[in-house]
């Protein structure tokens, strides 16, 4: 059974703030990877076909497979978890989500829609419609 997990992606201000922080982690690591302090239980799950879904400015929008999850002990000797995740990024109908720590998992029945690809050139004006579309409820 497949499951997901949302993440707050703190500090972003848009979706090309997370892709150019990705951009940088690539640059550096040569694959994209997201670290955390807490494995999850149920990683299993997770890889069978999960995503991580990103949450902005309170608003869960955009997606992400996740390829690979592994503990590991950083330099300080603490025990984290690290996400490796597929390069592709898509957009999804926004929802709003309150504030949390952490992760939290995501229900399939639970995840929205993909709308597309993100497209790092058309950022803008067509993230802003699709939001204000969702808002009155038409998409």
């Amino acid at each position: 059974m497949t499951l997901n997990i949302k993440k707050l992606c703190v500090g972003a201000q848009s979706h090309y703030d997370l892709y150019v922080r990705q951009e940088y982690i690539r640059e550096k690591y040569k694959k994209t990877i997201h670290i955390t302090r807490m494995y999850p239980k149920r990683s299993k799950e997770l890889i069978d076909g999960g995503s991580l879904y990103w949450v902005i400015k309170g608003k869960l929008c955009i997606r992400q497979k996740i390829l690979k999850i592994e503990r590991f002990i950083d330099i300080n000797n603490i025990k984290r978890c690290k996400f490796e995740l597929d390069e592709e990024l898509f957009l999804t109908i926004p929802f709003k989500e309150r504030p949390f720590q952490g992760w939290r998992y995501l229900e399939k029945k639970d995840t929205p829609e993909d709308i597309k690809k993100l497209n790092i050139n058309n950022l803008d004006d067509e993230n802003q419609i699709i939001s204000e579309l969702h808002e009155l409820g038409l998409v």
